[in-house]
Parts: C-alpha cells; structure tokens; sequence
C-alpha cells in the first residue's frame, strides 16, 4: 500500500537494500478494491474500499511530495481507481516493482536482543515452504484498518436482519427497498448512508456525540485551502476554530441541532462529504443522537427513546488499531502504559523494541501519502545513522509531552491517540533533515537574484492550500527545481503539469 511503497522509495534513496512482503497479489494495499460475493469468505477480505469510494483529501495535498498528481488527469477529488492507478505509477517511476514479492505472507518477526541485534523474518511464499531471514530493522506498513471492530451489543444474537461491519460494504444495489440503521457518523458511515438512501425505503445514521460533516469545496475552493500553513502554525487553536465555525456558518453549512456536537470542529477528526446535510435537511436520512442500547428481534432500541425497525444493521464503526498478527508480542504497550494509550515516539516507534518502525498508524487533520512519506524520510535517515534514534527518556517524554497535547486540543476517543494536525506532524518529523519551509528560510530566499519568484513561493506555502510539494524545497532529500514548479503550478491554477516539472521527472 501507500506506506509499504514509500518506505521502499526512501530506503532504496537513502542506498539501503530492502524488500517488501506483500501477502496479496498485486501492490495498492487498502486500494485495491475486492468484490464481495455471497460466496465470499470474509476472513479473506482485506480492503473495505467500496465502489464509490474517492479520496477525501484533494489532489494537491494528497499527492506524494515529488511525484504530482496532473490535474490534466485527476481531477480535485478523484476515486479509488484513480488513486491505485498513481500507486502504480509512482512504483513504476522509482523502480520499486523488482523489490516487492507478492503472495508472501509474513508470519513472524523476532526481535534479537530488543532488535538491536536486528530481527529474524518468517515468511511463506504462496505454495512453498516458509523460510527465515535476518534483518537490520522491520518496518510495518499494514496499516490500521484490516480487523473491524464491532460493538458488542446486547441482545445482537436476537436480531433476525441482516448485520454487517462497513467494512464488507460495497455497493447501494442490495439495500434497495430496505430500511437501514447506520451506525457511526465517521466517513464511512456518512458515505455509506448518502449512497444507499436514494434507493432504500429508509435510512437511519446514529451518533453518540454528534459531529461536522464538511463538504469537498467551500466557496468554489478545496475545504483544506481554509486550513493553510500559516493557519496551523501561527494562528491558536482557539482562534481558528472560531473563525472556521464562523465560515461555515456564513454559507449555512453548520450542522442540524440533531448532529450539532458538544465539541469545537478541530477538536474531532471531521468527516468529509458534500451531500450529506442535503440528504438530511430533505429527510432523505434520519440522523439519530443516541446510543444503542439493545438490538431486537426487528431492530435496534436506541437511548433518546426511539425504537426502529429496520432490515439491515451496518456498522461504521472502526477498526481494531492495534493488531500485529506477525509479532508475538504486544510493541506499544507495556505494564506501564496508561489505560487507552500506546508508547508510540511520532507515531513510528517504540520505546521497548530497537529497529522496529511504524508507518501509516495515524489518524492525521490531512491526508496520508505525505504523511507516510515524511515517516518513511525519518526512518530511512535513522537507519541511515543521518540522524540518532533518541533515547528512551527522551521518547518517553516526547509521547508524554504529545498526549498532554491531544488532551487539550482532542475529544477523548482511540482514534485520537493517532492524532495529530497534519502539516506541524510532518514539520515535527523533517526537521531534523532541515526539510520544513520556516518561513525565515523563504523569507531568507527573496534576497536573491530571482526575489519574485522567491517571494511567489513564500506565498504558496503560507497562505495557499497546502500543497505535499512544501517538503522538497529544503533540506536533506530536498528536489527544490520540482517542488518549487510544483508549488508555483498549483499556485497558479495551471490544469496540467509544467514543462518544467516534466523535466524534472523525466518525462515527456
């Protein structure tokens, strides 16, 4: 996936040797979309990508920092096809293809001395053997989102309907005709409702606290041009948070009192979808603030007083974050770990376990693909011995120090033990490659025999959409005639990519 592939990328560039083991039989992780039969075993099913998926971040902050996305082909948004089209393209471009083997499963990872001494690898290729390898270091890429969890409900067993986690969803055409509970207001849960209330009798989302549902643009631009560089950096949370509920009120796009949260809109990751306060004013969908107290034979009794009958349950509901089949122990907690934490330094490592890293266990205010990619520049540095792995006092209160943090700014919920405010999380991680675009250092650039076009940078990355491309104009693995293309193209509104970004990437 997306974080197997961009470790491999940064590994090789840093002149390590690596390989990746990939269980499937193609690349594209949680992007590969897997059709679902009645047939199916689900224990097989590994991707919950839906047919009607498409990315919630748009394309110019999405795209890995110097490979961009050409919106000749792309659109702002664009869907899961699309997106494993680019992961194709991008290992094709590095050459990551020849290091990767498919149908490879991993089934063990021993640590030698807590790592230190490297690890030794269990896998088994498809029909053979399983055979063991030592390595320098692991890095697991399998991401948090392949074991739903689903609530254990009283009286489940009782309901006579048809139950299913969001997970195994993927098409509106079964629930044609059907009253249907959705249970959870997380992106999932929301696109699922949108896509299956225009054909269902009836469709119910059910929420405990309420939340933001955001639209994919806001005044004719991208939502995330309203969160900019500048706004994450020097403008305080408070103040933020008040004027982008002030915006969105102004174009009348505040949640119905029945979804209004107790909560600010950045103290919760924000769900993304355009149509859904449409579906609801026009009571295409029935939102519900209540919890599940029990399921029934016919339906579920919910804690605001309501009892509905439906046929089908959906649960939206997440994943188990932290499961690592292929380790027999537990890496991120300990005896000492406090209750609903993890000991995770920058969300990549653990204090108890050397040469074992994490990519892609977030749950950032911004895409993923420039997030995995800063995490896998990190890596790559330390094993590199670039920069030094901290100290375990040092990791201890650097993971304290940030979950202080995400308990001022953050509702209390696992899924925030993962996060963290997208541009200063991977700032946080490039700095020690001098890679961040302080904006001294632009500054410092206008002083130059091209100050204009230095000055048009300065502007981009601070006040304009935040573009992946910011992290490559400075620092150690720095590709300052790309990313400042790349960044002044998007800047400009140009609907295709430069002359001189294809050359950069060597392409026609």
């Amino acid at each position: 996936g997306i974080c197997g592939l961009v470790a491999l990328k940064e590994c090789l560039a840093a002149g390590l040797e690596a390989v990746i083991f990939e269980a499937r039989s193609g690349i594209g992780g949680g992007w590969t979309y897997q059709p679902i039969e009645p047939d199916t075993d689900l224990s097989t099913v590994h991707s919950s990508m839906y047919d009607g998926a498409m990315l919630n971040g748009c394309r110019d902050t999405t795209s890995f920092t110097d490979f961009p996305l050409d919106p000749a082909r792309y659109g702002d948004y664009f869907n899961h096809r699309q997106m494993l089209q680019y992961l194709h393209e991008y290992a094709d471009h590095f050459g990551l293809k020849q290091h990767i083997r498919l149908r490879t499963k991993v089934l063990n990872c021993d640590p030698l001395d807590g790592g230190a001494s490297g690890w030794n690898v269990t896998v088994q290729a498809e029909d053979q053997p399983a055979e063991e390898s030592h390595y320098a270091a692991v890095l697991a890429c399998t991401g948090h989102l392949s074991s739903p969890r689903i609530p254990d409900f009283k009286n489940r067993e009782s309901f006579k309907g048809e139950f299913l986690h969001s997970h195994y969803y993927r098409r509106p055409g079964p629930f044609a005709g059907k009253r249907v509970a959705v249970i959870g207001l997380g992106s999932s849960g929301v696109d699922i409702a949108c896509e299956i209330a225009p054909q269902a009798t009836e469709v119910h989302i059910i929420t405990r606290r309420g939340g933001w549902v955001l639209p994919r643009f806001v005044l004719g631009k991208p939502t995330e041009a309203w969160d900019n560089r500048a706004t994450q950096v020097w403008v305080p949370s408070s103040i933020a948070q008040f004027l982008q509920t002030k915006l969105l009120g102004l174009v009348d796009l505040k949640p119905p009192k029945e979804l209004m949260p107790d909560h600010t809109i950045l103290a919760q990751n924000p769900t993304i979808r355009s149509d859904f306060l449409e579906k609801v004013r026009t009571k295409i969908i029935t939102p519900q603030r209540a919890s599940v107290e029990s399921l029934t034979e016919t339906g579920l009794q919910l804690s605001n007083g309501n009892t509905l009958d439906v046929d089908v349950i959906i649960c939206a509901t997440g994943y188990n974050q932290f499961e690592f089949p292929y380790l027999s122990f537990d890496p991120v907690r300990s005896k000492d770990t406090p209750s609903g934490a993890v000991d995770m330094y920058k969300f990549i490592m653990t204090p108890h376990y050397d040469k074992l890293f994490f990519l892609g266990y977030t749950e950032l205010f911004g895409p993923l693909p420039p997030a995995a990619e800063a995490q896998a520049r990190h890596v790559a540095a330390l094993l590199e011995g670039r920069i030094s792995r901290p100290s375990k006092e040092a990791m201890f209160k650097d993971i304290a120090e940030i979950r202080a943090l995400q308990a001022r700014k953050y509702i209390k919920s696992e899924r925030h033990i993962l996060t963290r405010d997208g541009i200063t999380y991977i700032d946080d991680l490039l700095r020690p490659l001098g890679a961040v675009p302080g904006f001294g250092s632009l500054l410092g650039r206008v002083f130059t025999s091209n100050p204009l076009k230095a000055f048009s940078i300065l502007n981009a990355v601070w006040f304009g959409i935040p573009s992946s491309a910011q992290w490559r104009l400075l620092g150690h693995g720095s590709k300052r005639k790309l990313a400042e293309e790349t960044v002044l193209r998007i800047a400009g509104g140009k609907e295709t990519l430069s002359k001189a970004e294809l050359l950069s990437l060597g392409l026609n």
